[in-house]
């Protein structure tokens, strides 16, 4: 089968430059995996900074796709200006191009999020599927859960609204993108997904859409790592991985930090992953809580690697996810692979990801109280904990299986060419 991905991810194309990817490493993952079934021909098209033109590296074809990216300053800040709809319309053709070039069997698109998705309207004789990552329509629902618009506004320096790099402006691209992706996923005729999360919001905005179950294959540091049990006899070490926007939380670590300084006789330190003292987002929840990180005993990583976040995973007492909005995060299947206890907040997704009670604790989102009184629980409870810890890692070495994954995704393709052949013989058939 000739397949092609669009991805906003280079995938395994970033080892041929040497660039270390801190994000997606999902998808070079899942690359390394697919492009060992002698079935699969792969084509891999993506966004690229680089005029590039396409190359073949380790078994898989890359379309890269150019989209300038000027290196002056004030450029840069005028591109910005730009309507969201013209840098649509800047893609479309390149995107066209490309699948009228390879001739795909079928095109996967991994996300809801870009421009790909346009295609629906002008490439009608191939079968198309779409991979729900996050979803930003239902996000943008809870945009501003941790930081209201007033306090944002407030906040937010004058440069940055200028420059167009504030978080209100990002909300803008929210909502244009919200707008796009219900056109896509009103459309879509096959989705791939993992959670009643997203089978449901997807059903909500197309009823007749086929939807096929597809795991994600995580990156290779959390297969073979184990946690260390409750190595801390004094300090406890909580650990929260934590990325872009302010409806990830950072306002709950700092306000559940808060109240065990204040109530409880935990000696305890916060590792952030993620974030470091320069993060906007840092300052702004900061200056909203009228909290320190540092006289919260929160101790911040900024982005790091694969291999140092497993070995501070399995070095760590209790993992918190913080979320206010989530598909299925990658974080929290990590950490179920490393089979460190984990809290994680009841939003989106986490619960088909994680069992309540079972496999951890799922708490409501946004509640510094409950997540505060969970850990504590947790540590006065530690053969329940450690109990929990063994079936999330259990459930995790199970659902993250490679070899599982990839015969879903190739079942899922061959049923989907299937489909859409069947259905469009029928439809002809009725003309």
């Amino acid at each position: 089968m000739k397949i092609l991905w669009f991805s906003l991810s280079p995938c395994g194309s970033a080892r041929k430059d040497n660039i270390d990817r801190l994000e997606q490493g999902w998808m070079i993952s899942l690359e390394d995996e697919i492009k060992k079934n002698d079935q699969i021909d792969l084509y891999v098209s993506f966004i690229s900074e680089k005029l590039t033109t396409p190359f073949y590296y380790e078994k898989v074809h890359y379309y890269p796709i150019y989209q300038k990216k000027s290196s002056n300053g004030i450029k840069r800040v005028l591109s910005r200006y730009k309507k969201f709809q013209n840098l649509d319309k800047l893609i479309l053709p390149k995107i066209i191009k490309i699948v009228n070039e390879i001739k795909p069997e079928l095109i996967h698109i991994h996300g809801t999020e870009e421009s790909f998705g346009l295609i629906q309207d002008f490439i009608t004789d191939i079968p198309i599927v779409f991979s729900i990552q996050g979803l930003i329509a239902p996000i943008k629902e809870k945009y501003f859960t941790g930081i209201s618009y007033e306090d944002l506004k407030k906040n937010e320096s004058l440069y940055d609204k200028i420059r167009r790099m504030s978080y209100l402006y990002n909300y803008k691209s929210f909502c244009y993108r919200a707008e796009r992706e219900k056109k896509y996923l009103s459309k879509a005729n096959y989705i791939f997904g993992r959670t009643f999360w997203d089978k449901n919001c997807t059903l909500a905005l197309n009823p007749s859409r086929k939807y096929f179950i597809l795991n994600e294959i995580l990156r290779p540091e959390f297969y073979n790592k184990n946690w260390k049990g409750f190595i801390s006899n004094n300090k406890i070490k909580i650990i929260s991985t934590v990325s872009l926007g302010f409806y990830k939380g950072y306002e709950t670590i700092l306000k559940t930090a808060s109240l065990l300084l204040q109530y409880t006789k935990l000696d305890f330190e916060w590792h952030v992953i993620g974030y470091d003292k320069n993060s906007k987002i840092l300052r702004i929840s900061e200056k909203t809580t009228s909290l320190k990180s540092e006289e919260c005993n929160i101790m911040l990583h900024g982005r790091i690697n694969a291999e140092d976040l497993s070995n501070l995973l399995c070095n760590s007492d209790i993992y918190a996810h913080v979320s206010h909005i989530e598909n299925s995060p990658n974080a929290v299947c990590e950490a179920m692979l490393i089979g460190i206890p984990i809290i994680a907040s009841y939003a989106g997704g986490t619960a088909s990801i994680i069992s309540h009670e079972k496999e951890g604790i799922l708490y409501q989102d946004g509640d510094p109280y409950v997540l505060a009184g969970t850990i504590i629980q947790m540590i006065q409870n530690p053969n329940q904990t450690i109990s929990y810890a063994k079936n999330a890692h259990e459930t995790a070495m199970s659902r993250h299986d490679k070899k599982n994954i990839i015969e879903e995704l190739v079942n899922g393709y061959q049923a989907i060419i299937k489909d859409y052949h069947l259905t469009k013989d029928a439809k002809n058939k009725i003309k």
